[in-house]
């Protein structure tokens, strides 16, 4: 057989090589790793790694572990995880002749791709919902319906974390329905801290150098790169009980509970002028150390931002009635993808962090996180190399931003780094965060 050909390229980061007989003729595609890609992103010291967490952004997806669930709803006594619009339609969801759960799987499944693919593509941020079953005696993520077994997720995590070593992880453990009881909990803690044991990041708020005010890369050469924030919410002191390892909620959680979008950038524009105004420059030594004590006090809580938007009855009615041109979107990823895509979503960061001089909050969450099919419609780079003269792809979808390029169009791991990077700049220090003057003029988003 004939030696493979090389054949060199404009783009360095990839060589192709071919080979050709009476038989066969194959493409072979070598891609060489970029600098920074979106598994290693947070290793750029320059631009993020050398700065301390709390000053950071970390990106992430929300409700991450529903990818994938069951027929099966979350049991709890109290009915926690049922969603609101389902009795107000329940009629017209028989009158159609849906099943329940089918129609609630469509507005519940926000994510499509597994754990380790989020990160892979460069979230460093886990919303994990945790269900107790109690007919089996397991830990299942849940979104309404049940999922995929936690233990699951957390090997996803371990197995990311393993493959790449410079990468750091905030995972949020909530919403313990099923009513565990303390062996329950216990249960749960002891599987999360099997896993991820080696990995976490220790709990010391009032030290001096901690895993907040320390540079990140500190942690990473440390070996301390998974942040497990586990919900406290029950009488039995779980996080106490295995200190420093898990650490207490320390996620300020809000939402804009609303299916509008305008509604949504307003919320979550409030989220950021509140935000400002608590962590604001200080004009004075005196109200720097107030302000510091007073975070010491209240646990040095994050703010989270969560661009998300929640299906409301109507939206839910439209989606099933059986027209033959019913255009509105069928599930939550088609709403999201429609009116808050990671496109819009990014022009807001622009704004509050360009154009404002505003400082974002530590953590953000998005739904169909890089779901968007349409991405090759907004991104010239992709459609000039997606497809080769014989129709053969030589780029995964998966792969669409893992480039370090100039253009880093609705690539959210890049968008993370370069608001970290303006937001911990001397020239950003020099201007205060414009919200408030912008919210006084009356201007809506």
């Amino acid at each position: 057989r004939p030696l493979p050909v090389v054949h060199s390229r404009s783009i360095p980061s990839a060589v192709t090589m071919t080979t050709q007989n009476d038989h066969f003729d194959v493409d072979f595609s070598v891609r060489l790793a970029p600098k920074y890609s979106s598994t290693n992103w947070q290793s750029d010291s320059e631009n993020y790694a050398k700065f301390s967490p709390v000053n950071l952004v970390f990106p992430g997806t929300h409700d991450s572990g529903s990818y994938y669930l069951t027929s099966k709803f979350q049991p709890d006594s109290g009915g926690r995880g049922i969603p609101e619009w389902l009795q107000s339609i329940s009629k017209i969801i028989k009158t159609v002749g849906i099943p329940i759960d089918e129609l609630v799987a469509r507005w519940a499944k926000t994510q499509k791709q597994t754990i380790f693919e989020q990160l892979r593509t460069g979230a460093r941020y886990l919303d994990l919902r945790c269900g107790w079953q109690p007919d089996t005696k397991t830990w299942k993520i849940h979104h309404s319906l049940v999922g995929v077994d936690v233990v699951t997720v957390l090997e996803d995590i371990k197995s990311f974390m393993n493959a790449f070593k410079t990468e750091v992880v905030i995972v949020e453990m909530s919403h313990f329905y099923g009513d565990p009881d303390e062996d329950a909990v216990e249960q749960l803690a002891s599987e999360v801290l099997g896993a991820l044991g080696e990995l976490v990041v220790p709990y010391y708020p009032l030290e001096e150098e901690n895993f907040w005010t320390r540079p990140l890369e500190e942690s990473v050469k440390k070996n301390q790169r998974v942040l497990i924030a586990f919900e406290n919410f029950n009488a039995y002191n779980t996080t106490e009980k295995h200190s420093p390892f898990l650490w207490p909620w320390v996620l300020e959680n809000g939402y804009a509970d609303t299916d509008d979008v305008a509604k949504m950038k307003e919320y979550n524009y409030d989220v950021v002028r509140t935000f400002n105004n608590q962590t604001d420059f200080f004009s004075s030594s005196a109200e720097k150390e107030e302000e510091e004590e007073r975070q010491q006090q209240d646990e040095l809580r994050l703010t989270k931002l969560s661009w998300i938007l929640t299906a409301k009855a109507k939206t839910v009615e439209n989606s099933i009635w059986p027209l033959i041109k019913n255009h509105h979107p069928k599930t939550i990823v088609d709403l999201t993808l429609k009116y808050a895509d990671r496109f819009v979503f990014e022009e807001f960061v622009d704004l509050v962090s360009k154009d404002l001089n505003c400082r974002f909050p530590q953590v953000f969450s998005l739904d169909a996180w890089f779901a968007d099919s349409s991405f090759s419609s907004r991104s010239s780079s992709k459609s000039n190399n997606s497809k080769s003269n014989n129709g053969k792809t030589n780029r995964d979808d998966d792969e669409v931003g893992e480039e370090e390029d100039e253009n880093r169009k609705g690539v959210l791991w890049k968008l993370a780094k370069e608001v970290s990077a303006r937001q911990n700049s001397p020239a950003f220090a020099k201007e205060k965060c414009k919200a408030n003057a912008f919210a006084d003029d009356g201007k809506r988003l």
